[in-house]
Protein backbone atom coordinates (compact mmCIF):
# COMPACT_ATOMS: atom_id res chain seq x y z
CA UNK A 1 0.00 0.00 0.00
CA UNK A 2 2.80 2.42 0.92
CA UNK A 3 4.62 1.50 -2.29
CA UNK A 4 1.52 2.28 -4.31
CA UNK A 5 1.27 5.63 -2.58
CA UNK A 6 4.90 6.41 -3.45
CA UNK A 7 4.29 5.41 -7.05
CA UNK A 8 1.33 7.79 -7.22
CA UNK A 9 3.47 10.62 -5.82
CA UNK A 10 6.21 9.88 -8.34
CA UNK A 11 3.72 9.75 -11.20
CA UNK A 12 2.13 13.05 -10.22
CA UNK A 13 5.55 14.73 -9.95
CA UNK A 14 6.98 13.28 -13.12
CA UNK A 15 8.32 15.78 -15.65
CA UNK A 16 5.72 14.87 -18.29
CA UNK A 17 2.86 15.22 -15.83
CA UNK A 18 4.12 18.55 -14.51
CA UNK A 19 4.40 19.89 -18.05
CA UNK A 20 0.87 18.67 -18.80
CA UNK A 21 -0.53 20.34 -15.67
CA UNK A 22 1.36 23.56 -16.42
CA UNK A 23 0.01 23.61 -19.97
CA UNK A 24 -3.54 23.01 -18.73
CA UNK A 25 -3.25 25.84 -16.20
CA UNK A 26 -1.78 28.19 -18.81
CA UNK A 27 -4.60 27.49 -21.25
CA UNK A 28 -7.16 27.83 -18.44
CA UNK A 29 -5.75 31.25 -17.51
CA UNK A 30 -6.19 32.41 -21.11
CA UNK A 31 -9.73 30.99 -21.23
CA UNK A 32 -10.60 32.57 -17.89
CA UNK A 33 -9.32 35.91 -19.15
CA UNK A 34 -11.46 35.67 -22.28
CA UNK A 35 -14.54 34.78 -20.24
CA UNK A 36 -13.89 37.62 -17.77
CA UNK A 37 -13.43 40.20 -20.53
CA UNK A 38 -16.57 39.01 -22.31
CA UNK A 39 -18.57 39.22 -19.08
CA UNK A 40 -17.25 42.73 -18.38
CA UNK A 41 -17.86 44.02 -21.91
CA UNK A 42 -21.39 42.60 -22.05
CA UNK A 43 -22.39 44.04 -18.66
CA UNK A 44 -23.30 47.63 -17.94
CA UNK A 45 -21.86 49.59 -15.02
CA UNK A 46 -24.70 48.55 -12.73
CA UNK A 47 -24.88 44.83 -13.56
CA UNK A 48 -21.12 44.20 -13.56
CA UNK A 49 -19.97 42.51 -10.36
CA UNK A 50 -16.18 42.42 -9.95
CA UNK A 51 -16.38 39.56 -7.43
CA UNK A 52 -18.39 37.42 -9.86
CA UNK A 53 -15.90 38.41 -12.55
CA UNK A 54 -13.01 37.19 -10.42
CA UNK A 55 -14.82 33.90 -9.85
CA UNK A 56 -15.33 33.50 -13.61
CA UNK A 57 -11.62 34.09 -14.17
CA UNK A 58 -10.43 31.64 -11.50
CA UNK A 59 -12.92 28.79 -11.98
CA UNK A 60 -11.38 27.49 -15.26
CA UNK A 61 -7.93 27.52 -13.64
CA UNK A 62 -9.06 25.69 -10.49
CA UNK A 63 -11.09 23.09 -12.39
CA UNK A 64 -8.30 22.50 -14.93
CA UNK A 65 -5.79 21.98 -12.11
CA UNK A 66 -8.07 19.54 -10.30
CA UNK A 67 -8.80 17.51 -13.44
CA UNK A 68 -5.12 17.44 -14.42
CA UNK A 69 -4.04 16.19 -10.99
CA UNK A 70 -6.86 13.64 -10.67
CA UNK A 71 -6.38 12.09 -14.09
CA UNK A 72 -7.70 8.55 -13.94
CA UNK A 73 -7.18 8.18 -10.18
CA UNK A 74 -10.66 7.31 -8.89
CA UNK A 75 -9.64 7.41 -5.22
CA UNK A 76 -8.27 10.94 -5.58
CA UNK A 77 -11.41 12.01 -7.42
CA UNK A 78 -13.63 10.80 -4.58
CA UNK A 79 -11.37 12.50 -2.07
CA UNK A 80 -11.62 15.88 -3.78
CA UNK A 81 -15.36 15.41 -4.22
CA UNK A 82 -15.62 14.85 -0.46
CA UNK A 83 -13.74 18.08 0.23
CA UNK A 84 -15.96 20.04 -2.16
CA UNK A 85 -19.03 18.59 -0.43
CA UNK A 86 -17.97 20.42 2.74
CA UNK A 87 -18.16 23.81 1.06
CA UNK A 88 -21.15 25.97 1.97
CA UNK A 89 -22.00 28.63 -0.58
CA UNK A 90 -23.07 31.83 1.19
CA UNK A 91 -23.39 34.13 -1.83
CA UNK A 92 -26.60 33.89 -3.83
CA UNK A 93 -26.16 34.28 -7.58
CA UNK A 94 -29.29 36.15 -8.57
CA UNK A 95 -28.75 36.86 -12.27
CA UNK A 96 -29.12 33.91 -14.65
CA UNK A 97 -26.33 35.35 -16.80
CA UNK A 98 -23.88 35.16 -13.87
CA UNK A 99 -24.86 31.56 -13.16
CA UNK A 100 -24.51 30.55 -16.80
CA UNK A 101 -21.08 32.18 -17.03
CA UNK A 102 -19.90 30.29 -13.94
CA UNK A 103 -20.96 26.96 -15.47
CA UNK A 104 -19.38 28.16 -18.71
CA UNK A 105 -16.08 28.63 -16.88
CA UNK A 106 -16.36 25.18 -15.31
CA UNK A 107 -16.91 23.61 -18.72
CA UNK A 108 -13.88 25.41 -20.11
CA UNK A 109 -11.78 24.24 -17.15
CA UNK A 110 -12.89 20.62 -17.55
CA UNK A 111 -12.07 20.65 -21.26
CA UNK A 112 -8.64 22.19 -20.69
CA UNK A 113 -7.96 19.85 -17.77
CA UNK A 114 -8.33 16.72 -19.91
CA UNK A 115 -5.90 18.13 -22.47
CA UNK A 116 -8.30 19.19 -25.24
CA UNK A 117 -6.82 22.67 -25.48
CA UNK A 118 -7.97 23.53 -29.00
CA UNK A 119 -11.49 22.28 -28.28
CA UNK A 120 -11.60 24.38 -25.12
CA UNK A 121 -10.46 27.48 -27.00
CA UNK A 122 -13.00 26.98 -29.79
CA UNK A 123 -15.74 26.34 -27.23
CA UNK A 124 -14.95 29.53 -25.30
CA UNK A 125 -14.54 31.75 -28.36
CA UNK A 126 -17.79 30.59 -29.99
CA UNK A 127 -19.77 30.93 -26.74
CA UNK A 128 -18.34 34.40 -26.05
CA UNK A 129 -19.23 35.51 -29.59
CA UNK A 130 -22.80 34.27 -29.09
CA UNK A 131 -23.02 36.12 -25.76
CA UNK A 132 -21.61 39.32 -27.28
CA UNK A 133 -23.96 39.19 -30.28
CA UNK A 134 -26.98 38.57 -28.04
CA UNK A 135 -26.01 41.47 -25.78
CA UNK A 136 -25.47 43.78 -28.75
CA UNK A 137 -28.87 42.88 -30.17
CA UNK A 138 -30.74 43.22 -26.88
CA UNK A 139 -28.98 46.30 -25.48
CA UNK A 140 -30.22 49.71 -26.37
CA UNK A 141 -33.83 48.59 -26.50
CA UNK A 142 -35.76 51.30 -24.72
CA UNK A 143 -39.12 49.89 -25.65
CA UNK A 144 -41.06 46.91 -24.42
CA UNK A 145 -39.22 46.67 -21.09
CA UNK A 146 -40.49 44.47 -18.29
CA UNK A 147 -41.02 46.24 -14.96
CA UNK A 148 -42.69 45.87 -11.58
CA UNK A 149 -45.34 48.50 -10.84
CA UNK A 150 -46.59 49.09 -7.29
CA UNK A 151 -49.56 51.39 -6.79
CA UNK A 152 -50.99 52.39 -3.41
CA UNK A 153 -54.73 53.05 -3.28
CA UNK A 154 -56.58 54.60 -0.32
CA UNK A 155 -59.37 52.57 1.23
CA UNK A 156 -62.12 54.90 -0.02
CA UNK A 157 -61.31 54.17 -3.71
CA UNK A 158 -62.53 51.02 -5.46
CA UNK A 159 -59.42 49.66 -7.19
CA UNK A 160 -61.19 46.92 -9.18
CA UNK A 161 -60.40 47.71 -12.84
CA UNK A 162 -59.39 51.25 -11.88
CA UNK A 163 -56.09 51.27 -13.76
CA UNK A 164 -56.96 48.96 -16.68
CA UNK A 165 -57.47 51.73 -19.23
CA UNK A 166 -54.17 53.44 -18.40
CA UNK A 167 -52.28 50.15 -18.33
CA UNK A 168 -53.64 49.19 -21.74
CA UNK A 169 -52.58 52.57 -23.09
CA UNK A 170 -48.95 52.50 -21.92
CA UNK A 171 -48.13 48.78 -21.72
CA UNK A 172 -48.07 45.87 -24.13
CA UNK A 173 -48.99 43.46 -21.36
CA UNK A 174 -49.73 43.59 -17.65
CA UNK A 175 -50.62 41.18 -14.90
CA UNK A 176 -51.84 41.81 -11.34
CA UNK A 177 -49.45 39.76 -9.23
CA UNK A 178 -50.57 40.61 -5.70
CA UNK A 179 -52.87 42.72 -3.53
CA UNK A 180 -51.60 43.74 -0.10
CA UNK A 181 -53.23 45.66 2.74
CA UNK A 182 -50.82 48.07 4.44
CA UNK A 183 -50.86 51.03 6.88
CA UNK A 184 -53.25 49.34 9.26
CA UNK A 185 -55.82 48.60 6.58
CA UNK A 186 -56.14 52.16 5.28
CA UNK A 187 -54.14 51.57 2.09
CA UNK A 188 -54.20 48.78 -0.50
CA UNK A 189 -51.02 48.11 -2.48
CA UNK A 190 -51.41 46.59 -5.96
CA UNK A 191 -48.38 44.96 -7.57
CA UNK A 192 -48.34 44.54 -11.35
CA UNK A 193 -45.88 42.98 -13.75
CA UNK A 194 -45.94 45.28 -16.78
CA UNK A 195 -44.23 45.46 -20.16
CA UNK A 196 -43.77 49.13 -20.96
CA UNK A 197 -44.40 50.15 -24.58
CA UNK A 198 -41.99 53.08 -24.54
CA UNK A 199 -39.78 54.17 -21.64
CA UNK A 200 -39.92 57.75 -22.97
CA UNK A 201 -43.59 57.84 -21.93
CA UNK A 202 -43.05 56.76 -18.32
CA UNK A 203 -43.69 60.23 -16.89
CA UNK A 204 -47.04 60.49 -18.64
CA UNK A 205 -47.84 56.97 -17.49
CA UNK A 206 -47.10 57.79 -13.84
CA UNK A 207 -48.99 61.09 -14.03
CA UNK A 208 -52.16 59.39 -15.25
CA UNK A 209 -51.89 56.78 -12.51
CA UNK A 210 -51.53 59.54 -9.91
CA UNK A 211 -54.80 61.11 -10.95
CA UNK A 212 -56.54 57.80 -10.28
CA UNK A 213 -54.98 56.84 -6.92
CA UNK A 214 -55.35 60.26 -5.26
CA UNK A 215 -51.62 60.96 -5.58
CA UNK A 216 -50.66 58.09 -3.28
CA UNK A 217 -47.36 56.24 -3.61
CA UNK A 218 -46.42 54.76 -7.01
CA UNK A 219 -43.25 52.77 -7.61
CA UNK A 220 -41.87 51.47 -10.92
CA UNK A 221 -38.77 49.29 -10.74
CA UNK A 222 -36.86 46.52 -12.51
CA UNK A 223 -38.70 43.25 -12.89
CA UNK A 224 -37.81 40.41 -10.52
CA UNK A 225 -39.49 37.01 -10.78
CA UNK A 226 -39.74 36.65 -7.00
CA UNK A 227 -41.64 39.90 -6.57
Amino acid sequence: MFRNFLNEIININSTANILSITAAIGVAIVLGGIIFLTYKLTSDEFSFDKDIGLVMFLIPVIVALMISVIGTNVATAFGIAGVLALVRYRSVVIKPKDLVCIFFGMGAGFTAGVGHYLSALVFVVITCIILAVYTACSSGKKKNQKKILKVAVPENIDYDGLFDEVLEKYTNAYNLKSIRIISGGTVTELTYAVRIKDMAEVKEFIDELRTLNANFKIQLKEYAAEE
